[in-house]
């Protein structure tokens, strides 16, 4: 399929404008080139991972407003740098690929943005969010918002073997940025059915003292090597991340609170890079099973706080892990109680007020944590994704 520009869309493709809104009409498929501002809605879909499905090359302010997309390449590429975007209501599949030793193209990925506001879209089979550098002051118009979206089996799987580190969303080089949202987001991803490192991955990244990156009130399950049932794995839930040598460059000035992480292999939460980074009032869950009760070798601890990258006493400092309710299963382990790592016991002597759930931690403790954060979206309000996803073949489970 050709690509084609917004100046040839309106002069031949067939589309309906409204002002500065550009629709197409049902059932009409394009790959899109933004050049100018304005509002899209419209089915967009790309047959080769080589391929976007809309690509943007505009710094005037632009919004996807209930897109398909789908395609085995970008969905979303806003990589010229210095956009201005809003993504919403949108659903997108990821395809089959094209080329082998790539994985699924991601659902969004960002250079140098100005603005963000990824919200109420339904991704699946995608490689999730990549969002690099920053161009933005950090003031509410000018940030990142990454909210109520719905993911399914974020996918790093090449088509021929092997795989990519990828994430529901990493934020990666975003320096002492104000502002940063990323809440209610609930990540799904099934045993070697996904492939997933970190679910959400701050690398390099920071907030600032008086407006830290929050990251709140998500629901993360599942983070597994492939195939599930082999014995390593460095994925985790959500993690702090990053090989910077100076206070200034490293992660720093995150608070992760009230999240729900289940069924990860390795960890549930890590601080694994950085300063003045806060995780507290978080739960985290895993039985160590797979569904027909099959032990999950992989499983390490619930939390840690650990130099990763054996920086300098003046760049991994000051972080705290309070408060937080863990039940993790680690076979052979015993901490607090046997086959149990719910603190790593070489590197939590830091982390307070731990509730230490019961024993056993079961695949119904894992459904109820699930429960319980659905009747928070209830209590709160919360308007979840863009609705019920599509049954259409592109949307079905994909099998490398």
């Amino acid at each position: 399929m050709a690509n084609f520009t917004l100046l040839h869309a309106l002069l031949g493709g067939g589309l309906l404008l409204t002002g500065a809104t550009c629709t197409l009409r049902p059932g009409q498929d394009a790959v899109l080139v933004i050049r100018e501002g304005g509002t899209y809605s419209g089915r967009y879909v790309s047959s080769s991972s080589e391929q976007a499905c809309v690509r943007v090359e505009t710094t005037e302010p632009v919004v996807l407003d209930g897109c398909e997309l789908r395609g085995p390449g970008r969905l979303i590429d806003a990589t010229a740098g210095g956009s201005h975007l809003t993504v919403r209501n949108c659903r997108a599949y990821g395809a089959p690929q094209t080329a082998d030793n790539q994985a699924q193209g991601r659902f969004l990925e960002v250079n140098d943005g100005v603005s963000l506001l990824a919200e109420n879209n339904y991704l699946e089979h995608t490689a999730g969010i990549l969002v690099y550098r920053w161009q933005g002051d950090g003031s509410a118009n000018q940030s990142i918002a990454v909210r109520r979206n719905q993911a399914r089996n974020i996918d790093g799987r090449f088509r021929n073997g092997g795989g990519a580190k990828v994430s529901f969303l990493q934020l990666n080089d975003i320096h002492g940025l104000g502002n940063i949202d990323i809440s209610w987001n609930e990540v799904i991803n099934e045993p070697d059915q996904s492939m997933v490192e970190d679910n959400i991955n701050l690398h390099n990244t920071s907030g600032t003292s008086t407006s830290p990156l929050r990251v709140h009130h998500n629901y993360i399950q599942g983070a597994y090597p492939v195939p599930a049932t082999a014995p390593k794995f460095t994925g985790s839930g959500i993690t702090t991340d990053g090989d910077a040598s100076s206070a200034q460059l490293t992660t720093a000035y995150v608070e992760a609170f009230e999240n729900v992480v289940v069924s990860t292999c390795n960890a549930g939460m890590n601080i694994a890079a950085g300063h003045h980074n806060r995780f507290h009032h978080n739960r985290i869950i895993s039985s160590g099973l797979l569904a027909g009760g099959t032990h999950l070798p992989s499983s390490y601890a619930g939390m840690a706080i650990f130099n990763a990258y054996e920086t300098a006493a003046t760049v991994f400092f000051a972080n705290q892990v309070t408060d937080n309710t863990i039940g993790f299963v680690s076979w052979g382990r015993r901490s607090p109680y046997l086959d149990r790592h719910d603190l790593s016991t070489d590197a939590c002597a830091a982390c307070t007020g731990t509730i230490h759930l019961p024993a056993p931690i079961t695949l119904q403790t894992e459904a109820r944590e699930h429960a319980a954060w659905q009747q928070n979206l209830h209590k709160y309000q919360v308007r979840l994704g863009a609705g019920k996803p599509l049954q259409t073949a592109a949307s079905r489970r994909l099998t490398n």
